[in-house]
C-alpha cells in the first residue's frame, strides 16, 4: 500500500507530460480580406446621413454589381442588380 500511492501519482505525471502533441509547422492563419469587399464597404460609407438600412442596401448593390462583372450573362444576378439599384434609390435618397 506504501508503494501504490507513490506509482499511482508517477504514472499520472508521466501520462500528463505526455498530452503535448506536437504541433504542425504550417499555423492556420485567418483569410485574407478581399480587395472587393474593402471597395464595397468605403462606397457604403459615402452614403451621406444614411441609416444603416441604406448602407447595408449599398453594400449589397456593390457586391453584386462586382458578381455581375464576373458573369456579365447572369441574368439573375442582372435582375438583383437592378432590384437593389432601385431600392437604394427609393429608400436613399
Amino acid at each position: 500500500m506504501k508503494r501504490t500511492i507513490p506509482l499511482l501519482l508517477a504514472v499520472i505525471f508521466v501520462a500528463s507530460c505526455d498530452d503535448d502533441r506536437t504541433k504542425t509547422a504550417a499555423v492556420p492563419t485567418a483569410p485574407t480580406v478581399a480587395p472587393l469587399a474593402t471597395k464595397a464597404s468605403a462606397s457604403a460609407a459615402g452614403v451621406s446621413g444614411g441609416s444603416t438600412i441604406c448602407r447595408v442596401y449599398v453594400t449589397e448593390r456593390d457586391v453584386a454589381k462586382t458578381q455581375l462583372d464576373a458573369a456579365p450573362t447572369d441574368t439573375l444576378q442582372q435582375r438583383r442588380v437592378a432590384m437593389l439599384d432601385a431600392l437604394v434609390e427609393e429608400t436613399c435618397n
